[in-house]
């Protein structure tokens, strides 16, 4: 069954804190989104400092299943 899935991750400290950008230099949603991808599911990343925290009622509405 393909997916559609929202990963939404705040995506601040990897960018201000040194220890953590070291090991998600991505972003810590980024393994989980390339892993779900590879088993065939639709992902869509949304972070704190989009509009609307990324989590608009269009993305919301194409959402299956949503992670933080």
């Amino acid at each position: 069954m393909k997916l559609n899935v929202t990963i939404w991750n705040e995506y601040r400290h990897e960018k201000t804190h040194e220890e953590v950008w070291k090991v998600y230099p991505e972003g810590l949603h980024m393994p989980i989104a390339n892993y779900l991808s590879k088993q065939g599911h639709n992902v869509r990343i949304a972070t704190l400092d989009e509009p609307e925290h990324g989590l608009a009622e269009e993305v919301l509405a194409g959402t299956d299943v949503l992670t933080w």
